[in-house]
């Protein structure tokens, strides 16, 4: 005679998480840290066998734990996100204090006589770093897919230089 599986009757589902409103937040008032980081949470379970800090469950733990920490994603799930975001927007992606930094860094290097910009300069400067970088980019890629590689490495940043040949400075 044939084996048949027996499932159970009930829905295989995870239960739903719940929030924990009235619930006394880790830090209470009276345990106010003098180093301005919070302390640590105190771990709770049985005591272990040797003795000290007592056990706790590896896995699982209270609703009130999983639900703060939410479900993990995939890796590259989060990543791939990302470009799509960054691929519709139009805004420059180097933030505009820093990159302003190191314009003036490199002025002052090359000449003591130019020390100001103006907002359309710097704007464009950005502008044709972002472009430049970006190409750069497109090229170390598809050095990297030629080496049969999804990892972008540093040689294939230095090869698509090379091979692009265009040296601007």
């Amino acid at each position: 005679m044939a084996r048949a599986k027996h499932f159970s009757n009930r829905p295989r589902r995870r239960p739903k998480k719940r929030f924990q409103w009235n619930q006394p937040s880790q830090q209470q008032a009276g345990e106010a840290s003098t180093s301005g980081t919070p302390s640590r949470p105190t771990r709770r379970g049985r005591p272990s066998a040797r003795g000290g800090e007592p056990e706790t469950p590896q896995e699982g733990g209270t609703p009130a734990d999983q639900a703060r920490r939410g479900r993990r994603l995939r890796p590259g799930t989060a990543a791939l996100r990302e470009i799509r975001k960054l691929q519709k927007t139009w805004k420059l992606l180097i933030p505009f204090a820093p990159f302003f930094r190191l314009v003036k860094e490199i002025t002052n290097f090359y000449s003591r006589d130019v020390s100001r910009w103006t907002a359309e300069a710097m704007v464009a400067i950005q502008e044709a770093t972002e472009c430049y970088i970006h190409g750069l980019f497109e090229d170390a890629n598809l050095c990297a897919i030629h080496a049969k590689r999804v990892t972008l490495m540093q040689k294939d940043i230095q090869l698509a230089r090379r091979i692009g040949g265009k040296r601007h400075w």
